[in-house]
């Protein structure tokens, strides 16, 4: 047997055995040396859980969907069968599968859970960090191991510190050619007693022994009489938080993923977090700057007004020849100044001076804060020549859906025959699908059909408009909390 599998066999063996009284199970076993962290350890157990959920896709690909895993490996889209490649799995209608790529993603209808995998050659062996992520953030009613997972990586994009240490020690293993990872050791022999873990874990000392086991004393500690806590198990806590506070530090420090050590300093609870914020809202990085920015506004601390005001007026955030226009981060920053009443009439001439990439959401803050602006910022969203801004305006004005919306977005027809020009503006009445406003849209297409350049490819830009009404809708998700409740406004001008 591989000495990693035996080592884990071992622990979790020791976790299900309840012969050694509690106090001193927990203090023999957070002695006894452990090359990980607990936020590594959670992970790996949940990876190796994860593993036969792989297989599962394997098998709906090959034996339901009639797909050669090998020649989908090889040839990615070359190899998928003719047709949509969506819809549910035959025989299994509770899954809805997708082929994409070199993979498959399965999508359990009532529960939500995603499962998504890329092949690499006949194996399901293969880890992609952002699909795991993915899986992640789908769990409604995460089980043991992921529910552990979640709570040390509140994020879920922290995850990756944890797969960056599991390679670092030699528990997964890089693919030579793809960004994935797998395990380095046989796992059948762990499945059954992980399994049977997660079935007892309700039990009052299988936690304590299972976090005992695997180091993780914070845990041990927050599951143990408060009056009752050994001294050790204080120690080995302190120890344990020390050094994850020193590392992501370091993280910071060396300019290695900074964004991902602000947001675990923030799910850590660190006493530092805010000196780390204030420095990050001096950064060139945009990166980190916007980690710094998400972190704050969801504080709604008026104390960090300052800063935010300066960053406001000292980055544009209109992008450059190394990186993308930040629209979003802009409005993001003078919202938060907004709603925190910071110097208002100072803060609100900005609204006069919109950066150009920023129309959209700009016009939903005008419409809470100075509706007499909203109209105007509507209209040159819905005629700008930007696709993001033209895409958020339609969005917003779909999720408001008041006879004033549908006005505006239907002008747009009346003005243009442009197929690009006029596209978020038919997916959003598409998606409102008023009555008159249906066979508007309808004969518009119809006087104006979508003509591609040729028959056996399409461009890029054809390929862009076919996928607006998913753009449109991706949009509307991002805004609905925020701006349902300003349904009931109506700007000057617009009745």
């Amino acid at each position: 047997m591989q000495p990693l599998s035996q080592e884990l066999i071992q622990r979790l063996q020791a976790a299900s055995d309840d012969t050694m009284p509690l106090k001193e199970f927990i203090t023999v076993w957070l002695d006894r040396p452990w090359p990980l962290t607990p936020w590594a350890s959670w992970t790996l157990f949940s990876l190796i859980r994860h593993r036969p959920r792989q297989e599962f896709v394997s098998r709906i690909l090959q034996e339901r969907l009639g797909v050669d895993q090998l020649e989908l490996a090889k040839r990615g889209y070359g190899a998928h069968p003719e047709g949509d490649n969506r819809g549910p799995v035959p025989g299994l209608p509770e899954w809805e599968y997708y082929l994409h790529g070199c993979g498959c993603c399965l999508t359990h209808q009532q529960t939500g859970t995603e499962i998504d995998v890329d092949f690499y050659d006949e194996t399901a062996d293969w880890f992609d960090l952002f699909f795991y992520q993915g899986f992640l953030k789908s769990l409604r009613q995460p089980e043991l191991w992921e529910a552990r997972v979640l709570a040390l990586h509140a994020s879920i994009d922290t995850v990756q510190f944890a797969f960056d240490e599991l390679q670092k020690q030699e528990f997964l293993e890089e693919n030579p050619e793809h960004h994935a990872c797998r395990l380095s050791f046989e796992i059948t022999d762990l499945i059954p007693l992980l399994e049977s873990l997660t079935k007892r874990h309700a039990e009052p000392e299988t936690m304590l022994r299972l976090a005992a086991v695997i180091g993780d004393s914070p845990l041990v500690q927050q599951l143990l009489d408060t009056t009752d806590i050994p001294p050790e198990v204080t120690a080995h806590a302190r120890r344990v938080t020390a050094a994850r506070e020193q590392f992501l530090q370091d993280q910071y420090d060396l300019k290695k993923n900074q964004s991902l050590a602000l947001q675990s300093l923030q799910e850590n609870q660190s006493p530092d977090l805010d000196d780390f914020l204030k420095q990050a809202l001096k950064s060139d990085n945009s990166s980190t700057l916007d980690t710094a920015l998400d972190i704050i506004t969801v504080t709604g601390d008026s104390c960090w007004c300052p800063l935010v005001s300066e960053v406001l007026q000292r980055v544009s955030f209109l992008g450059s020849a190394d990186e993308f226009p930040r629209p979003e981060k802009w409005a993001q920053s003078l919202e938060f100044l907004l709603r925190q009443d910071y110097e208002f009439d100072r803060t609100i001439e900005f609204l006069s001076h919109v950066p150009k990439y920023a129309l959209g959401e700009v016009a939903a803050i005008a419409l809470e804060f100075q509706p007499h602006l909203a109209l105007k910022l509507f209209r040159e969203a819905l005629r700008s020549s930007i696709p993001h801004n033209r895409e958020t305006a339609a969005a917003i004005l779909a999720l408001i859906n008041q006879p004033w919306c549908q006005r505006e977005l239907l002008q747009i027809l009346n003005e243009s025959t442009d197929q690009e020009a006029t596209a978020e503006s038919r997916a959003a009445l598409k998606i409102i699908w008023h009555l008159q406003s249906k066979t508007d849209v309808e004969n518009w297409e119809r006087e104006n059909p979508l003509q591609f350049e040729s028959d056996e490819q399409i461009t890029v830009v054809e390929a862009m408009l076919l996928k607006t009404p998913w753009y449109v809708e991706f949009e509307m998700e991002q805004w609905r909390d925020r701006v349902l409740p300003l349904r009931e406004i109506i700007p000057p001008g617009a009745e």
